[in-house]
């Protein structure tokens, strides 16, 4: 237990509730357990209310988001004032189904994770959600994570640079991977230094200090972990560094050299997304799009027209800024993880050659006139089109600054 004084200590319990494929079972467990609990932060695992089979039996009732409603908001009544419970359940929302953590107080009740990292398999019947609050209480900044996401150190970190203190992993984590689980619980909570709590249906919860301490711990029996925590950890003899390391040159790789990258890549059953452009003026238009491009998998290669292609598609006034200027701003959006130049008009060698998962272009092209779609559906691929949010352009850009110029 670590101590501390007054409004600084949070009472925090985590219940290890094995989910029933009726859910009426589990909902009676949940209600009883706010009943009981005289913590002030009650947690339960990830689909604590469903779990993963969201078809009905032929016994229960059609599970909607009216249906989640309805158990969310009775769990609602149960808790004391000072509660506040965090819930895994199913989020139904314009035709999807999102793998959710809700956040239920006696005034609200809201969603404040979606899984955004589907277990392949698994998770198949969730869309990827992009909800991700942080949420205070006491004198405690809150995230919460969702089992495989425990997988992403990225999230973890984002969590620390917004001053979060406690982090909630919500999980249905296989036995078979326990030690995963438990050396990644650990290893998040001491790389950056705040209280991690993970609730498992399946077994082996754990609260882990800052330190790297096990605080409490089970083994896979239902049961509930109680602890109390303090927001004021000792002050460590060192400082976590968060350096700033000068790697994007790095971005920049020869056809064959990432061959061998996606070659590596994929051995790791990861997800190659590709798209190709002049990015001559670097604009917002550009940097939303690559953004959206590399959410649709694990690593965005952009295929960069030399500056010769360019000239021969864009006129001999073409490219304002080299390759080699266009290639070192690129390369600085933490987005896009490899860059390759080529000397063509159109990626359509480069495409045959790399062999992408997914080939992503702006949605004002119409699938059949994307160079390399027929080839990259030929092999199981997909092609994305995406819509740009904002309506700009590198040629409206330089129109606009010759324009000024005449006046």
């Amino acid at each position: 237990m670590v101590k501390g004084k007054g409004i600084n200590m949070l009472k925090l319990e985590l219940f290890q509730l094995k989910t029933h494929e009726i859910i009426y079972k589990n909902a009676e467990k949940i209600l009883k357990f706010i009943q009981n609990s005289d913590a002030e932060l009650l947690v339960l695992p990830e689909l604590a209310l469903t779990g993963y089979k969201l078809e009905p039996l032929p016994s229960s009732c059609q599970i909607t988001q009216e249906f989640i409603d309805e158990h969310l908001k009775e769990f609602q009544k149960a808790l004391k004032p000072e509660q506040i419970l965090v819930i895994g359940a199913p989020l139904f929302k314009e035709k999807e189904i999102y793998n959710s953590a809700y956040l239920v107080s006696k005034e609200n009740i809201e969603v404040i994770a979606e899984k955004y990292l589907l277990f392949p398999g698994v998770d198949d019947q969730f869309t990827p959600g992009i909800t991700r609050k942080i949420f205070k209480f006491k004198n405690f900044k809150i995230g919460v994570i969702l089992c495989f996401e425990l997988r992403a150190p990225e999230i973890f970190r984002e969590f620390f640079k917004q001053g979060v203190n406690l982090v909630l992993v919500i999980a249905q984590w296989p036995v078979s991977r326990i030690s995963h689980w438990d050396a990644l619980l650990s290893a998040r909570a001491i790389e950056n230094r705040f209280f991690v709590a993970g609730v498992n249906a399946l077994g082996f919860s754990k609260i882990v200090s800052p330190e790297g301490d096990t605080i409490k711990c089970a083994k896979d029996e239902e049961c509930t972990l109680y602890a109390q925590i303090s927001s004021e950890v000792p002050q460590l003899p060192y400082p976590i560094r968060s350096p700033f390391l000068k790697l994007y040159p790095n971005k920049v790789k020869t056809l064959e050299e990432l061959k061998r990258i996606i070659e590596n890549r994929r051995k790791k059953g990861q997800t190659f997304v590709f798209t190709n452009g002049c990015f001559d003026i670097l604009h917002a238009g550009h940097v939303d799009y690559l953004q959206k491009a590399r959410k649709l998998g694990d690593f965005l290669v952009v295929g960069l027209n030399s500056d010769s292609s360019v000239k021969k598609i864009k006129g001999k006034h073409r490219p304002v800024n080299p390759e080699v200027f266009r290639a070192q701003v690129l390369s600085a959006l933490e987005c896009v993880d490899y860059i390759v130049i080529f000397e063509e008009e159109t990626p359509e060698k480069l495409i045959k050659e790399l062999r992408p998962d997914i080939l992503v272009k702006g949605a004002d092209w119409e699938e059949d006139k994307i160079v390399g779609a027929d080839f990259v559906k030929s092999y199981g691929g997909k092609v994305e089109r995406i819509r740009f949010t904002y309506q700009i352009s590198t040629t409206a850009i330089i129109e606009k600054i010759l324009s000024n110029l005449v006046k």
